[in-house]
């Protein structure tokens, strides 16, 4: 929280004289209107309050559907406070949100930050944002191939609201429009990295120990405080969505591996960058998209280095309908070639363990509500076509009123060897149920 707070007193700085300004004008308009015979009427209308308040508490409750090594045998078991508050001026927003959680899992109660952060306009072509947000990018679904934003994969394996699948971070995003273009900068001044899996609530594969493991606490990474930079260039021409996306800082899972002189191996997060583009369109009573990204890993551009991720070449294709009414229906195909093959091939420990060249993968989400869309049906399948493994999340969304609404839903694995993607985590398979009181 101390990161976004300095975050906001720096760029507050930049409005402080143009704030002073405006509230002298302010003044004066309120001392000539208390001087209006006609300042007293009681018939003007009700000024609502610039403060907004709202927040929800939810029970959340997910067991392993088989045993697994993780110390407990729930995959999940909380409860939620959630606080939002919002303050809006005419010449900026401020909003915090936060959740109070006790993990039975850790056994231990956690305050997140969601958001913390301030936005303004200075100009007619110029938004800022700055402070603890949530940032996303791209077209794709689930299938993150632009959007390098932080992710929290251990709240996606375990059921938690979708919501909570993108991470926030301390950052300054700036929007520029020029035009029939908008030019989005993003500056996070201290590497944020996924909520990756670390032991402590699942379990993994892992190709040094040659067996699935859960370090929980013993698991330790190398961390790095340098920034990183984001970018995209999009534009809307005849009901065409046309974006260029562009990242330099770091892969955001450890995939590297640290080889100090005298010193255990240790995981950290070697350095990256990345170019794309994507386009989005109607077609056929839907609606199509493309994406496509180059991740270039700096560390390791001839693909030698067994103990660093080569670079990848990342395509995407999607497209969503209406099957029926209140049913729709999206697919998308995912290609994934790592660059260097041969060369990382030649230099792995375990050849016969690494991903294909050209790793393949399709999803299929269904979704149909009824009861005028207070109950909601949803199944998503991920399937690999190279690696044979995959993972099916269903779930059923009941809204009984304005307050209370009812989930329930599983995570399911499977493969044929336990280190590919989706087969290391079949162990991981899990059941879950969620409350929630709207406030």
């Amino acid at each position: 929280m101390y990161k976004s707070v300095k975050l906001i007193i720096i760029i507050s700085s930049l409005f402080i004289g143009w704030h002073s300004f405006a509230s002298n004008m302010t003044t004066t308009i309120i001392e000539e209107s208390q001087n209006d015979d006609w300042s007293d009427d009681e018939w003007g209308e009700e000024t609502s309050s610039p403060w907004q308040f709202s927040g929800f508490t939810e029970l959340a409750y997910g067991k392993f559907l088989q045993n697994n090594i993780v110390s407990s045998s729930n995959s999940l078991s909380e409860i939620t406070t959630r606080a939002d508050l919002s303050y809006n001026h005419e010449l900026f927003e401020f909003s915090v949100k936060g959740d109070l959680v006790y993990d039975d899992v850790l056994a231990k109660a956690i305050w997140r930050t969601r958001e913390l952060n301030l936005t303004a306009s200075p100009a007619d072509f110029l938004d800022i944002k700055i402070g603890q947000q949530i940032l996303t990018r791209g077209t794709s679904d689930y299938l993150f191939i632009n959007d390098l934003f932080p992710k929290d994969w251990q709240s996606f394996f375990s059921g938690r609201d979708d919501e909570y699948l993108k991470s926030s971070s301390n950052s300054i995003k700036t929007s520029w429009y020029i035009g029939e273009f908008t030019l989005d900068v993003v500056w996070t001044p201290e590497f944020t990295a996924d909520n990756y899996l670390t032991g402590e609530r699942f379990s993994f594969y892992s190709s040094l120990a040659q067996q699935i493991i859960a370090p929980s606490e013993k698991f330790t990474v190398e961390q790095t405080n340098n920034e990183q930079w984001f970018a995209r260039l999009a534009t809307n021409k005849n009901g065409i969505e046309y974006a260029l996306y562009g990242y330099q800082g770091f892969w955001t899972t450890p995939v590297g591996m640290s080889l100090s002189a005298g010193q255990q191996p240790m995981p950290y997060f070697p350095k990256m960058n990345s170019w794309g583009a994507s386009i989005r369109l109607p077609l056929a009573n839907g609606l199509f998209n493309v994406e496509m990204a180059s991740y270039n890993s700096l560390e390791d551009n001839d693909g030698e280095n067994p103990f660093i991720a080569n670079g990848q070449q990342r395509l995407l294709l999607g497209y969503e309908t209406e099957l029926a009414k209140n049913l729709t229906a999206s697919v998308q195909y995912y290609f994934e070639h790592t660059k260097d093959y041969a060369q990382f091939r030649r230099y792995s420990f375990y050849p016969q363990q690494i991903v294909d060249e050209n790793r393949q993968l399709i999803t299929l989400r269904l979704r149909y509500s009824a009861m005028q869309q207070k109950l909601i049906y949803s199944l998503f399948t991920f399937y690999s076509l190279t690696d044979d493994d995959g993972f099916l999340k269903p779930s059923i969304i009941y809204r009984h009123n304005d307050q209370w609404s009812y989930s329930a839903g599983a995570n399911i694995f499977w493969g044929k060897d336990n280190f590919s993607f989706f087969g290391q985590h079949q162990d991981n398979s899990n059941a879950w149920l969620r409350a929630r009181y709207q406030f």
